[in-house]
This record gives C-alpha cells, sequence and structure tokens, in this order.
C-alpha cells in the first residue's frame, strides 16, 4: 500500500512539473497551467517559464543599484557585480550569489530584507562609493567616506534588454540594440 501511494506521489508530481514547463506558446495547455502553477507555487515546486531559445531568450544581465544615505547625510552608491562582465571562476564559485541577486528584483520580501542587510553591512562588509562633491570654486572633489550606521538605502534594478521587434530575426551582434530599464525596488529608513 504505502509503495503504491509513493509510485502515485512520484508520478503526479512529475506530470504535474511537465504541465509547469510547458511553453506559454501552447495555448492549448493554458488551463492546465492555470490549474496546476498556483499548487506547485505554494509547495515551491513551480518550474515557471523557460523561454532559453529564440524569439526572446531571457538575458539575465541586470545589476542592483542601491543608493545609500550615511548617518551625516553623505551620498553614496553601492553596485552589485555585473555578472556579464565577471569571470568564469568569478560565476563558479560565487554562483549561489549570482542566481539571488538576479531573483532578487522578482521578490519584494527579499529585496526588503537585502535592504535590511545592506543598511547594516555598509560600509564594513560591503563597500559603497561616496558621491562625487564641488569645492567652492567648482572644481570637483574626491568623494567623502561613509560613515556607519547608514540612514537610508533606495534600491533599484538596472536592467538591458534587447529590442526586437515582434517577427524579427535576432540581429548580428553589431547591429543589436539595448534598451535599458531602471525599476525602483524597495526604500528603507534605519530604525532609530
Amino acid at each position: 500500500m504505502k509503495k503504491n501511494a509513493i509510485r502515485i506521489l512520484a508520478l503526479l508530481f512529475c506530470i504535474g512539473v511537465a504541465i509547469d514547463a510547458i511553453p506559454e506558446s501552447y495555448s492549448w495547455a493554458s488551463g492546465l497551467k492555470a490549474w496546476v502553477h498556483p499548487t506547485l507555487r505554494s509547495l515551491g515546486l513551480s518550474q515557471g517559464d523557460w523561454p532559453l531559445f529564440a524569439p526572446n531568450p531571457v538575458i539575465n544581465n541586470g545589476v542592483l543599484v542601491a543608493e545609500v544615505t550615511d548617518a551625516a547625510g553623505k551620498p553614496g552608491t553601492w553596485t552589485s557585480i555585473d555578472w556579464q562582465t565577471a569571470s568564469v571562476w568569478t560565476k563558479f564559485h560565487r554562483f549561489r550569489h549570482m542566481n539571488y541577486l538576479q531573483r532578487l528584483p522578482h521578490n519584494h520580501l527579499a529585496a526588503n530584507d537585502f535592504a535590511d542587510y545592506l543598511l547594516v553591512s555598509i560600509p564594513a562588509r560591503e563597500s559603497a562609493v561616496g558621491s562625487v562633491r564641488w569645492g567652492p570654486e567648482n572644481q570637483m572633489l574626491d568623494p567623502a567616506p561613509l560613515e556607519s550606521p547608514m540612514r537610508d538605502i533606495k534600491l533599484y534594478h538596472y536592467r538591458n534588454t534587447m529590442v526586437i521587434e515582434q517577427g524579427q530575426e535576432l540581429p548580428g551582434l553589431d547591429q543589436t540594440q539595448w534598451s535599458t530599464q531602471i525599476r525602483f525596488l524597495i526604500r528603507r529608513e534605519a530604525k532609530p
């Protein structure tokens, strides 16, 4: 009895994952996906859409940027690793960081927790660059170093997307047009 129950559960799981992984372009499966997806999502087993191939491949090339203000009111900027330019070793060694930071913009609770982390981690564990300052005679001064604790943080997601018209083939690398999208994620203030 137990063996059959386990077999049935495994079969239902495989069928559910297969239905959830069917591409959105197959309209005949939309009813099944709408029924199965919420259940798998609540269990943390949702596969989501896998747009790996043309015409709309997902390119994970986003960067998180935080505008911070320290206790003295000096502004600064923290930027996550640009995974497009990171070395193969860095991507291999920090793959969990890469996956976390690429998924963070789609989860409000994670963005909230990450902003709290940055509030207490800058400048001790996470480096941020102070903003440019101007002198009395309009000369540019070196940025002032940030001092903890941070008073305020605004977190943004910068993402480049390839501009492709409907039905157009993928352009050559030299003819590719990119659009930069900046999306505000969250603002957090330090609790006194």
